[in-house]
């Protein structure tokens, strides 16, 4: 099992391949943490992603997605917490894909309005569900990665809090469970 971890993250880490940033978008919800997916042009969950602006720093490149494809305003860290491989379809070649790397930011949301882009559908979901919703439609190796991001993020939010906090630490256990 070790080995499968250790494909995983060497998988994540490639600096061969061109990077995009995503806006892994969060908010507190009573007792658990939800997470904002928004569909792709082929109908799977992910989070807001794309391209770097040139003009914008990284950060501000992934809240800016956000804003366009799901209609996201909120809080976004300064660094990336994490990274994932995804495919993305060859403009103009609908069977054809190549990897990409994503970075993640994460952005606590604070307020939503229609997006910018139509048919993205964004919704939320608490971890568990995100996980699964993410990895839906993907080939195994990259729908792990991607909702590996959930744990990540839900980590990531309980070394800022300092402290363990019952909310995110009922939220993280239920977000552990693998997916199906």
């Amino acid at each position: 099992m070790a080995h499968i971890f250790a494909g995983l993250a060497r998988l994540s880490s490639r600096a061969d391949l061109p990077v995009q940033v995503a806006a892994v978008c969060y908010r507190q919800n009573g007792s658990s943490v939800e997470f904002l997916l928004v569909r792709t042009s082929s109908g799977k969950w992910t989070f807001p992603k794309g391209r770097l602006n040139p003009s914008m720093s990284a950060s501000e490149s992934a809240a800016r997605e956000a804003w366009e494809e799901a209609g996201a305003r909120g809080q976004i860290a300064k660094e990336h917490f994490g990274s994932y491989i995804d495919t993305k379809r060859i403009l103009g070649h609908d069977s054809h894909t190549s990897e990409v790397r994503i970075l993640t930011y994460l952005l606590e949301v604070y307020n939503t309005v229609a997006p910018e882009e139509t048919g993205r559908y964004p919704t939320w979901y608490e971890a568990r569900e995100a996980k699964k919703r993410l990895a839906e439609g993907r080939a195994a190796i990259y729908g792990k990665l991607i909702a590996n991001i959930v744990d990540a993020a839900l980590e990531n939010l309980l070394k800022q809090q300092g402290k363990r906090s019952r909310v995110l630490a009922r939220t993280r256990g239920q977000s552990l469970a693998p997916i199906r």
